[in-house]
């Protein structure tokens, strides 16, 4: 149980939830935030917010990526999940990090769909490759505890897990492996971006095409941190297709209608009723489908 957690944990570095409360702004709100206030819910763990080589940066989590697609498709698709053994095709340190981010986003999507079989798999990858990345070490005895006794409560392990990226966050910047951290949050973001994108095909669902033209300012930010630790140029590859993809996601368009928030002061809830779409044409989204699908296909390869 204690090697299943560690394996667990490890893989919040990339999937689990931040605990940053949500600033309200009426006027300036995002689509995730959007996504679930509309339904009266404020959603404060919705994004991974850190600070990495003094960059302030903040991606939404892959954990509410499969939830809403639990949500708006309902049925788990093993093919867009990558295989777990080819862990032995992984052989530098910026390949294992970034498809540790990869399973990471998979194990999740198979927790959230709750197929344990597959989840089982992702775990055991996960832990090679942290041993590998010299990153085995991030957490400590009472999350270990705190797993055991919370293993039944999926919203108990959503906590946990935010404990768990908060460790291993900290553990990671401590020992100035931020490079890691950063390829590991891009696998992730990636992997969760091609779920996304291969799943809106399957019925052009809006709250799905509403978190996919989210991500601009993430793939921003990614491609900021990437570069700065591009010193021997390993990454120029990655880089480049990011770059590429940003100009199909710098013709999304989006649309904003304005609806006064509702303010209940006895549970000190603002529920904001304001209504952002996202308007994507036709040939734009084909291109950013095909795009991250060869994205993510070169780092799995």
């Amino acid at each position: 149980m204690k090697k299943t957690f560690l394996a667990l944990s490890l893989s919040l570095l990339i999937f689990s939830c931040g605990n940053d409360t949500i600033d309200v702004d009426s006027k300036h709100v995002s689509a995730d935030e959007i996504t679930n206030l509309d339904k009266g819910i404020i959603d404060i763990e919705s994004s991974i917010s850190s600070t990495i080589g003094g960059k302030i940066f903040s991606i939404p989590s892959p954990v509410q990526m499969s939830l809403l697609l639990k949500e708006e498709i309902g049925i788990f698709n093993e093919e867009m999940t990558s295989d777990p053994s080819t862990i032995s095709n992984y052989s530098t340190t910026h390949k294992k990090a970034l498809n540790m981010g990869v399973y990471g986003a998979d194990l999740g999507y198979s927790t959230i769909f709750e197929n344990s079989t597959i989840a089982v798999s992702y775990l055991a990858s996960i832990e090679k490759l942290a041993d590998d990345l010299g990153i085995s070490g991030a957490f400590d005895e009472s999350l270990i505890n705190r797993f055991i006794e919370n293993g039944n409560n999926q919203d108990s392990m959503l906590v946990i897990m935010s404990d768990g990226y908060r460790a291993g966050d900290k553990f990671l910047k401590s020992n100035k492996q931020h490079d890691v951290a950063t390829l590991i949050l891009t696998g992730g973001w990636i992997e969760s971006l091609y779920f996304a994108t291969e799943s809106y095909p399957h019925k052009n669902s809006q709250e799905i095409a509403n978190r996919i033209g989210d991500q601009k300012s993430s793939l921003v930010n990614i491609i900021e941190l990437l570069q700065v630790y591009n010193q021997d140029e390993y990454y120029s590859e990655l880089i480049s297709k990011l770059k590429d993809l940003k100009i199909e996601f710098d013709a999304i368009k989006y649309s904003y209608e304005f609806v006064e928030p509702e303010t209940n002061i006895e549970e000190g809830l603002t529920i904001i009723k304001s209504k952002t779409a996202v308007v994507i044409e036709k040939g734009i989204m084909n291109n950013i489908v095909a795009k991250v699908k060869v994205i993510r296909n070169s780092i799995i390869d």
